[in-house]
């Protein structure tokens, strides 16, 4: 099979990992912040596609870039929920069992398939999915409705799927 190499770019200044961070307090809060970057970190960019990049902490695939916009790669917070529960995180949208399969072939968050949401979800955000049974994510997305309402809703698409566990940025990131 072929595997795809990502190709280090260039290392990030110390101004822009304090704006990641920044941006990842707004997002979690500073508490989980910091356990995904901190300013000692050493940090680089990777080019996944001509509108993706991969941000490395320590030479291991963390982030997720497009445009300004960053968030945690499936692996990282599959990491992560080995000390952390994600179903309590921010920014978390939980599915019941039956929508796994689904979403680890790429298909979009139906909102029949919900189980929770973090309320403080905007229309636009970027979220994770993680499962219900042991807060596995499997895929994190932009927000096609809000979180209160992806929680009472029982049709539609909620979330449109950016990246999931085995799509080609998992099998470049998941060493």
């Amino acid at each position: 099979m072929f595997r795809m190499e990502l190709k280090i770019k260039h290392p990030l200044s110390k101004k822009d990992v304090k704006e990641i961070i920044a941006q990842l307090s707004q997002m979690f809060g500073e508490e989980i912040a910091r356990k995904m970057l901190n300013k000692k970190d050493e940090v680089k960019v990777a080019e996944f596609d001509k509108t993706t990049e991969i941000i490395l902490v320590n030479d291991k695939p963390m982030f997720i870039r497009r445009k300004d916009l960053i968030f945690p790669l499936v692996i990282a917070l599959y990491n992560l929920s080995d000390e952390e529960d994600l179903r309590k995180w921010p920014r978390r949208v939980v599915v019941d069992e039956g929508a796994v399969p689904h979403i680890l072939n790429g298909a979009d968050v139906m909102a029949p398939g919900i189980v929770d949401a973090d309320e403080g979800i905007k229309e636009g955000d970027f979220v994770f999915v993680v499962e219900e049974k042991y807060g596995r994510p499997l895929a994190i997305g932009i927000a096609l409705m809000s979180g209160k309402v992806m929680k009472e809703k029982n049709r539609g698409k909620a979330v449109k799927v950016i990246h999931h566990a085995r799509d080609k940025i998992w099998e470049v990131t998941a060493r």
